[in-house]
């Protein structure tokens, strides 16, 4: 990541393909299995075909264009997972940094007092992570950097 220069008018980051289609290709591999054991356990194939083909759904679906990204723009971030939108604006996020959650580190995200989303959750999550909340993705970035890169855009426009 650059420290220097303007930002841009906006930015906008996709998440790389290869976790969709690694889950792709597992849920298609659990769902042949189920179909291939129906015959001897027809409930079990059942619920771990239908599991697994949803899997496969959602995966389909994340790979669609436009269906993820994140946007910086000066007004604030807007986060689109599987084309639901979440904006957050620069003054509603106290700061950014990155966190573990289990074997992954994500970027947390801390509100600022005024936001009243999902105060119980974001008790839990500050008990587990340290942070309100956390990213999905780091949209091909490593954490450190994705964290570095929204707390220069939070203080170019808080």
């Amino acid at each position: 990541m650059t420290s220097g220069g303007p930002l841009p008018a906006f930015e906008l980051l996709r998440p790389s393909p290869w976790k969709m289609l690694a889950l792709l290709a597992i849920s298609a591999g659990f769902v042949w299995m189920a179909v291939a054991i129906g015959d001897r356990n027809l409930l079990f194939a059942w619920i771990c075909g239908g599991f697994f083909g949803v899997c496969a759904l959602i995966a389909l679906v994340a790979l669609l264009p436009g269906a993820n990204h994140l946007r910086l723009d000066a007004d604030g971030l807007e986060l689109r997972s599987l084309f639901r939108v979440t904006r957050w604006g620069w003054r509603d996020v106290l700061r950014f940094g990155p966190t573990r959650v289990g074997l992954h580190t994500l970027v947390g995200v801390d509100f600022a007092d005024h936001v009243d989303i999902a105060r119980r959750m974001r008790r839990l999550n500050r008990g587990l992570s340290g942070f309100d909340g956390a990213l999905p993705d780091t949209f091909g970035h490593r954490a450190a950097d994705l964290a570095a890169k929204l707390e220069r855009w939070r203080a170019a426009h808080a």
